[in-house]
């Protein structure tokens, strides 16, 4: 399970930094800053780079445990469902000398 989300992640963070990189991307960010008053602009930059710090720091780990939460709860879903298929289907019923306990109807 984890070896997927890895892979999932991974892949996942890749397509994030190629994005990233566009010079497009960059352009956005930087004339996003302009739409600021002047004395808010150096902030602004500032706090961004130190976002963008952040994120290169605790974006992959943090990726990663997502994808494990998505990937545990896929499993757990189709496990659920590959259950409740089976029993309806007959191939999975309550025990006889559970049954006489249980009101079935």
């Amino acid at each position: 399970m984890t070896t997927l989300a890895h892979w999932m992640a991974r892949n996942l963070w890749r397509s994030m930094l190629w994005l990233m990189r566009r010079q497009w991307m960059k352009t956005l960010q930087r004339k996003s800053i302009l739409i600021l008053p002047p004395g808010m602009r150096e902030r602004a930059w500032q706090g961004m780079v130190r976002q963008n710090r952040f994120a290169r720091r605790i974006g992959l780990p943090m990726l990663i445990f997502m994808m494990s939460l998505v990937v545990g709860s896929l499993l757990v879903t189709g496990s659920f469902l590959i259950a409740m298929r089976l029993y309806e289907l007959g191939y999975l019923s309550v025990p006889r000398r559970l049954r006489r306990h249980l009101i079935l109807d």
